[in-house]
């Protein structure tokens, strides 16, 4: 089993654990402050789990190079009024696959053949699936991703995970790039549905987004990990679209 699950509640909530037959824990609440506690318990878990490892929890190097890759693409934004990119494996109308051709072998034919090869190469029992959602993070967003990751879950087996960037890069986003290669990621994009300038910048923030996953992707690459970008013309179609091809009912 490669999963441990921690459940806190408070003293008066009477609902009954629905994983009772799975490894975990339950930690009971008196109160909201009780929450902050929480964070104390946690950091120092954190640190003793880095002292077992044998590595720094608070360092985070990997982190840093996605911040260098960004740079460097918002630098040829401004010398080339245009962020570099790569051509698509495979395109149809609304949605482009992008990929390290060398962890894919032989292009796919279609996108939805590119989702398929992806959750292909996750080893039951070893790998996790991870969503790394560079999209709106409102809750029909968010709620229409979890039920892509259950079902991936489901299918295959393997634990997954769901952060929006850029702000998972800070926490989960060291693990993805300086943790063992047992991850496979579904990064996803889109365009805007509306930009704002940055005042004192000539890019927006669409750009900006776009810059630091491109760098988050590019980083992902270099280290040879398992990476599959989706870009979609439109969020609601291209979650519509995603739902499909994974079986979402």
């Amino acid at each position: 089993e490669d999963r441990f699950f921690v459940r806190l509640r408070f003293a008066d909530d009477t609902d009954e654990w629905a994983t009772e037959d799975l490894p975990g824990e339950e930690i009971i609440l008196d109160g909201p402050l009780d929450i902050g506690a929480e964070f104390v318990r946690w950091e120092v878990a954190t640190a003793t789990a880095g002292i077992v490892l044998g590595i720094d929890p608070f360092d985070q190097p990997n982190v840093q190079e996605s911040k260098d890759a960004t740079k460097d693409l918002l630098a040829a934004f401004r010398a080339n009024g245009a962020l570099p990119e790569a051509a698509p494996l495979v395109s149809e109308p609304g949605v482009a696959a992008f990929a390290d051709p060398a962890v894919f072998g032989a292009a796919p034919v279609t996108v939805d053949g590119a989702v398929h090869e992806l959750l292909a190469l996750l080893e039951g029992g070893r790998d996790y699936f991870a969503i790394l959602a560079y999209l709106p993070s409102d809750r029909d967003v968010e709620d229409r991703l979890q039920r892509i990751r259950a079902r991936v879950r489901d299918t295959t087996g393997a634990s997954t995970t769901l952060g929006f960037g850029p702000r998972f890069l800070h926490s989960t986003g060291q693990l993805h790039k300086g943790g063992p290669d047992s991850g496979v990621f579904l990064q996803l994009t889109a365009e805007p549905s509306k930009d704002l300038p940055i005042p004192g910048w000539t890019e927006s923030f669409g750009t900006l987004i776009a810059a630091q996953a491109l760098g988050d992707l590019t980083s992902l690459q270099r280290r040879g990990r398992r990476a599959l970008r989706l870009h979609f013309a439109d969020v609601d179609a291209g979650l519509s679209w995603l739902e499909r091809v994974v079986g979402v009912r």
